[in-house]
């Protein structure tokens, strides 16, 4: 009976650290993903200059609202529209993307759609924040799991 129930608590925990670490390997997937994308962007993208033209505010509560920067700029002689990926506080709003602020854009060549602020922050915050975040996370989850990992009861 004891080597049931050993062989079961075993089995739990290897479910527990597969589905854990598909979870931070898909995390980690992501973040190699975001990464490439900012790289390939800062290597091969051009640079434009673009104007603010509005603000795109998710209030997400009374005290804390976040804003999206939405940016014109031209390439050839065609305006594009964007929206910056990352978000920014609710005091950004007037110290660093004020409406009529000229701000660099990088974009790709081949679709300038594809864009963002040029500034090293913009291009490469979330890639290294999730990147960290996941990498952490899953070193303390797999030590977490390895200190719990079943023991075969002793025999006195």
């Amino acid at each position: 009976m004891q080597t049931i129930t050993g062989t079961s608590g075993k089995l739990k925990w290897l479910g527990w650290f597969v589905a854990s670490n598909l979870f931070w390997l898909v995390l980690a997937a992501l973040a190699l993903w975001l990464g490439w994308r900012s790289y390939t962007l800062s290597v091969d993208g051009e640079v434009a200059t673009g104007t603010v033209v509005r603000l795109l505010e998710e209030d997400k509560s009374s005290f804390t609202t976040d804003i999206y920067p939405i940016v014109e700029f031209q390439v050839n002689g065609q305006s594009y529209s964007v929206q910056s990926q990352n978000n920014y506080r609710w005091w950004n709003r007037y110290t660093r993307f004020p409406i009529g602020k000229q701000v660099e854009m990088r974009y790709d060549p081949a679709n300038p759609e594809k864009a963002e602020i040029n500034s090293w922050i913009d291009l490469w915050q979330e890639p290294l924040i999730l990147g960290v975040f996941t990498m952490i996370a899953a070193l303390l989850t797999n030590l977490f799991l390895f200190s719990r990992w079943p023991r075969q009861p002793t025999t006195g």
